[in-house]
């Protein structure tokens, strides 16, 4: 698997959203997001679960409980997408990458709201009111029971098709 081609990386922002993609309310707040990101960024998807949401959990040392969305944010250079080895393990080619800002929790979710098409962008700085304390207290009670809340599928859903997802 070649990391750059399967990130779909460019020139730039990059955002990434790592979520739980067996957890029922959490496929429908992404399925909402990728409905409503039509302008760049464009925001790519990874379950959790997925080979490339396990590599990038493991090299980021992300809790691995799916209790939280993680989004990423790299800053791609111009110079940086030269052709890779594409034979080298996604370990190797995620050390490639630049640092990546990470976002856990509520910060990832309302940080995912910001590539919004409008009017969803003013939620950022509405909930960045709100002390990051007590969003993730909301957010971690939330979490708690969402399975037994929303319930849950057996296996990863399918993207909705032509929507960017790599899960």
């Amino acid at each position: 698997m070649n990391i750059i081609n399967t990130l779909k990386l460019k020139p730039g922002l990059n955002v990434i959203v790592l979520y739980d993609g067996v957890c029922n309310i959490c496929n429908l707040g992404i399925q909402f997001a990728m409905k409503r990101n039509n302008a760049l960024p464009i925001v790519y998807y990874a379950s959790l679960q997925s080979k490339l949401g396990l590599s990038l959990t493991d090299y980021y040392n992300l809790p691995k409980d799916l209790s939280t969305s993680v989004l990423l944010k790299y800053q791609i250079p111009n110079d940086f997408l030269q052709p890779h080895n594409s034979s080298s393990s996604i370990p190797n080619e995620v050390a490639q990458l630049p640092q990546p800002e990470l976002f856990m929790k509520s910060d990832a979710s309302i940080e995912l709201v910001r590539y919004l098409d409008n009017p969803w962008p003013i939620t950022y700085y509405i909930a960045k009111i709100i002390p990051r304390s007590l969003r993730d207290k909301i957010y971690d009670w939330f979490a708690r029971d969402r399975y037994q809340n929303f319930g849950k599928t057996e296996s990863c859903q399918i993207p909705i098709p032509g929507n960017n997802n790599n899960s």
